[in-house]
């Protein structure tokens, strides 16, 4: 039986009640999602919120994403931010090139504008293990929020001054009480934004499988390099990667080891929420 996937513990709903209470302090908001899944990374009880400000969405880990995936997602969506912006938080490489993007953006231009003589303050969030705090720590220029390659380490609100005449709310890794599409469940599990404790490893995996064996079919027996690789079966598929990483039935080591290569981007540049031909079509 699948398993139902859900996580909410506590600080992330005391966090949800504290964000309504500073929107008034803050001038915009960043919304950090994963460049892969840019719509399952939003967080939609959070927007309901913040959405009272101009709210600029940031596609993280854009070194990672299909870039054909990413530009049909800009274009459709690009009305309902103020502006959806792109950077690689993990190598700091595109940080710059985030602030040029923020910069030329006119609401943000408006807002500098009206004011001049002091630093605008940003809310910034965004759900688990998205790179948020990395994100921040390259716009500081030193480590101030914690990072680590796990979700729930951020438990409080808290300001931090960046370099560049912007100062952050930095918020934790926030969920929603209930997923109402669990595929959406998948999705954040197998980018880290659950603990993988709480998860069944292989369950996600056979999804994965499952999708890149539609979407991305030579990346598995690229990567493995996996002769005859069974595009139908994904449990079948899910044995071959075992047998080939030498690992015999353990395959939920073989499982983990897959979401964790897909995590790196070992397998490609790949997103899994993927948009067809007629997505762009009203």
């Amino acid at each position: 039986m699948t398993q139902q996937i859900q996580w909410f513990p506590g600080h992330m709903a005391k966090t949800i009640r504290e964000i309504g209470e500073q929107m008034k302090l803050v001038d915009f908001s960043l919304e950090i999602v994963d460049a892969r899944a840019p719509q399952s990374t939003q967080n939609p009880q959070i927007m309901d919120m913040i959405s009272v400000k101009p709210v600029f969405l940031v596609l993280n880990k854009i070194d990672l994403a299909d870039p054909k995936q990413v530009a049909k997602f800009v274009s459709k969506n690009k009305n309902q931010f103020a502006g959806i912006l792109t950077t690689d938080a993990k190598t700091g490489v595109l940080s710059k090139d985030f602030l040029r993007q923020l910069k030329v953006n006119p609401i943000f231009a408006k807002l500098s504008e009206k004011n001049a003589a002091a630093n605008l303050k940003a809310l910034v969030t965004g759900t688990p293990n998205v790179g948020k705090s990395t994100f921040i720590n390259h716009l500081a220029g030193k480590n101030i929020a914690r990072t680590a390659n796990t979700p729930g380490v951020t438990h409080f609100l808290y300001w931090i001054r960046t370099r560049y005449n912007l100062i952050f709310l930095d918020t934790p890794g926030l969920l929603w009480p209930k997923f109402d599409d669990q595929e959406v469940g998948t999705k954040i599990g197998i980018l880290g934004g659950i603990k993988d404790t709480l998860l069944a490893s292989d369950d996600l995996a056979l999804w994965l499988i499952s999708f890149l064996q539609k979407n991305y079919p030579t990346a598995i027996a690229t990567k493995y390099k996996i002769g005859h690789f069974p595009l139908d079966n994904p449990v079948a598929a899910l044995m071959s990667i075992t047998s080939q990483l030498g690992m015999r039935q353990d395959f939920e080591s073989a499982s983990q080891r897959l979401i964790n290569d897909f995590r790196a981007g070992k397998l490609g540049r790949i997103s899994i929420d993927f948009y067809g031909d007629d997505y762009l079509e009203d």
